[in-house]
């Protein structure tokens, strides 16, 4: 298989740690984040919400992050559906609501960041 088999889907269109990454620690990095599990009603200090656990391959920092509860309603909602597929993109804010903050996203990547996701995952 060569570098250039690896599919991605994006939002819009694994060896690794069990150490915790926040996604403000990821901002601006280019990850494929592969959703293992869709967790609804978790009960946290700020009341029940939905989950998605993940692992996080982050590809700037090329570190593979296992086990990681993503809890931001955007990315929980467009990953739940797309367990077990790689969804490439780059982590950042997208924009806020009246009254409310910027919601956490994955941005489209260019053509060098896939090629260099997809060399990337092609050594896990």
């Amino acid at each position: 298989m060569s570098i250039f088999d690896v599919q991605f889907q994006t939002l819009g269109d694994a060896a690794g740690s069990d150490e915790r990454i926040g996604l403000k620690d990821l901002e601006g990095s280019v990850t494929v984040m592969v959703a293992e599990e869709y967790v609804a009603s978790i009960d946290t200090q700020n009341g029940t919400t939905d989950a998605v656990r993940v692992t996080i391959h982050d590809i700037s920092g090329k570190h593979t992050y296992k086990d990681q509860l993503i809890f931001a309603r955007v990315l929980v909602n467009g990953l739940k559906d797309k367990i077990g597929v790689p969804v490439l993109g780059i982590v950042g804010k997208g924009t806020a609501k009246a009254g409310k903050s910027a919601p956490w996203v994955l941005h489209q990547a260019t053509e060098a960041q896939k090629t260099a996701a997809a060399e990337y995952m092609g050594t896990l």
